[in-house]
């Protein structure tokens, strides 16, 4: 029997001498190597050097390395499965007797020898497929899946269990059973264009360089790991080459698409450069938000410089980073990747602060949906769909009833159920574990792993802790980090300008200094300026963007315009905080209160004495408006509109 370094139980039969295996981070199915199944080796040598690297790791075997063909069914494919091979006798006698292994899920994994594609969903909804074939003498589409010894802990995609082997024999991989995979699905690909002009020799060859590079450097398609987003940057890329789309999709399906994990089917290869001809944006440097020639050629360059080829002896790998001299390292960091280009990047932490009626949660929300249903509106995302989780502290039953039908309205989306965006009307504290292990599980029930995460607002995440205390403050970044770690994403706080607008968020300076991006907005005439003030590693560039209030049903959306007018400036006075302006933006923004919740709000938000609140609130003739009875205040029933206006 092979057993795998650093397991201690032998995972695979005599039969299965030779095959390659590469290291997964412990408790993931995550490679640990820089190249993934491209790795992977059973030189002894080799595989004890990774033991030792990465002790306590799990290990997966590359399939088409070592020739093997592996169906993985899911849970909810099982039933699909069991009916599939119910129709064949001798199909359903190959399976019984196949090598199997009972996934952590409690799916399967059947083994067979011989060459085959990857594929998800091709045979049925939860039934993929792990393997390998080749092209021009090439090995492409080279999946893997752990070894039985493995184990999983909760997380994005994965339960806690062990991969379990349930015995059999490594059977052929025959004509009968390979017809059980569907042949892939072809595209009319009749309205993509085709541009003699642009398609010189010269830049076809360009675009075969480039697409070269990024299968050597791994820039392919992987799914559950940003493939959509991937692919749609690669397809820009190869457009901005003065490629035509017709001929982009060309050369994808030639050059690119058999080593994506799994590959597209030309009909879903050919939505994605629709999209990308439709939404990329030319500028003097390439494609907004992705790669110049330049920038793509330098950092391909700097990857193979280093590269190995797979079957040469291989210098273990360090587990940390090391000094390196200044242009080294230029060459080799990637560039900043982008959810919404400029504004929100794919992975960290960030906040939106603003005033009281500065419209930020209708900007964040924006965005939000612009993700979630796949559509670049007027931010440029990438026109893919993406999962955003989006906790709603601040008015949960206006923003279902009225914000999202109307911004549904504006975009003109008629189907809304079709779309990645997730809800939850309540922010737990960052300590409450509970709390955060139930949003855990609901995402991984919905089969959901957030690119973004919006909470609404930092101050209901820091409930029971003091926002001025930088401890209290530098722990609840923390938390945000690790949650953007957790799904690989970025968690995009709502917060509060203090009482001094000009020295921005309310609160520690260690919200500003530990988050890696910070946006805020100003109100202006009509609308909102809406300004990037800071970037961990891109230029934040501070130049405003301006959007105007536009009436959309019985709510409002934020448009972007050219400019807006600074909001005139009352007069302050020590009790400015006691105005009817400010009190009616408060119950706007946070709904009808009783008298002590509306004292404790507005104490809080400007540093001052429940008392001294109180009393000028309850004596203050000019609020009287506000009252619906003698102990709760709210904007009057027939101006509850007003409130759509006052985020």
């Amino acid at each position: 029997m092979v057993q795998t370094a650093g397991l201690a139980m032998p995972v695979l039969p005599d039969a299965l001498s030779g095959v390659k295996i590469f290291p997964i981070k412990a408790g993931t199915k995550d490679p640990a190597t820089d190249h993934g199944w491209k790795d992977a080796s059973n030189d002894p040598a080799q595989i004890a050097a990774w033991e030792r690297q990465f002790p306590g790791c799990n290990w997966a075997v590359a399939c088409g390395l070592s020739d093997l063909f592996v169906f993985d069914i899911d849970p909810a494919g099982i039933e699909a499965w069991q009916r599939l091979i119910a129709s064949d006798t001798a199909i359903a006698a190959a399976m019984d007797a196949a090598f199997t292994v009972t996934t952590p899920k409690g799916g399967w994994h059947v083994y067979f020898r011989g060459q085959g594609p990857t594929t998800a969903s091709r045979i049925a909804d939860g039934i993929d497929t792990r393997g390998g074939m080749l092209v021009d003498g090439k090995l492409v589409s080279g999946g893997y899946v752990l070894l039985p010894g493995s184990h999983t802990v909760e997380g994005p995609g994965r339960v806690d269990g062990d991969y379990r082997e349930e015995g059999g024999d490594i059977l052929p991989f025959t004509d009968a059973i390979r017809a059980i995979v569907p042949e892939r699905k072809k595209a009319s690909v009749k309205g993509l264009e085709k541009n003699p002009d642009f398609d010189q020799p010269r830049n076809v060859q360009w675009a075969m360089d480039l697409l070269k590079s990024y299968v050597e450097t791994g820039r392919v398609s992987k799914q559950g790991s940003g493939g959509n987003n991937t692919a749609f940057q690669v397809c820009a890329s190869i457009l901005d080459k003065a490629i035509s789309p017709a001929l982009c999709f060309d050369l994808l399906l030639e050059h690119w698409n058999d080593y994506c994990e799994p590959p597209w089917d030309d009909h879903e290869l050919e939505t994605l450069v629709r999209n990308a001809a439709a939404y990329g944006e030319d500028t003097e440097g390439g494609l907004k938000g992705f790669q110049s020639n330049d920038d793509a050629f330098s950092g391909i360059a700097a990857a193979l410089k280093d590269w190995v080829p797979q079957d040469a002896p291989k210098k273990p790998e360090r587990a940390r980073g090391h000094v390196m001299p200044m242009h080294t390292y230029a060459d080799s960091v990637g560039d900043p990747v982008w959810l919404i280009p400029g504004f929100l990047p794919a992975v960290g932490t960030g906040m939106m602060y603003g005033a009281s009626g500065s419209y930020k949660s209708f900007l964040t929300a924006d965005m939000a949906y612009c993700l979630a249903y796949g559509i670049p509106g007027q931010w440029g995302a990438p026109p893919v769909q993406n999962d955003v989780l989006f906790i709603m502290g601040e008015g949960p039953a206006a923003t279902a009833k009225k914000r999202w039908p109307a911004w549904l309205e504006w975009q003109g989306i008629t189907d809304r159920e079709n779309h990645r965006l997730f809800v939850l009307d309540r922010v737990p504290a960052f300590t409450d574990s509970d709390g955060w292990n139930g949003i855990k599980a609901d995402l991984a029930e919905q089969n959901a792993k957030p690119a973004l995460i919006v909470i609404d607002t930092l101050s209901r995440l820091l409930v029971g802790f003091d926002e001025n205390n930088s401890k209290d403050a530098t722990m609840v970044v923390g938390f945000m980090e690790d949650m953007s770690r957790y799904y690989e994403c970025f968690v995009l706080a709502i917060h509060h300008t203090g009482k001094d607008e000009k020295k921005g968020a309310r609160g520690s300076s260690v919200f500003g200094a530990n988050m890696d991006t910070a946006l805020s907005t100003t109100k202006r005439q009509g609308g909102t300026e809406l300004r990037v003030k800071k970037h961990k590693d891109a230029d934040a560039g501070d130049e405003p963007h301006f959007f105007k209030v536009k009436e959309v049903a019985s709510s409002i959306v934020l448009e972007k315009t050219d400019s807006l007018a600074e909001a005139p400036q009352a007069g302050k006075s020590r009790h400015d905080w006691a105005t009817k302006e400010e009190v009616a933006a408060f119950l706007g923004e946070h709904g009808p209160q009783s008298t002590a919740m509306l004292v404790q709000l507005i104490a809080e938000a400007n540093g001052l004495d429940p008392q001294t609140v109180r009393k000028k609130i309850v004596s203050n003739q000019d609020l009287q408006w506000l009252k619906r009875d003698s102990n709760t205040w709210g904007l009057p029933i027939v101006a509850e509109a007003v409130r759509e206006f006052d985020l």
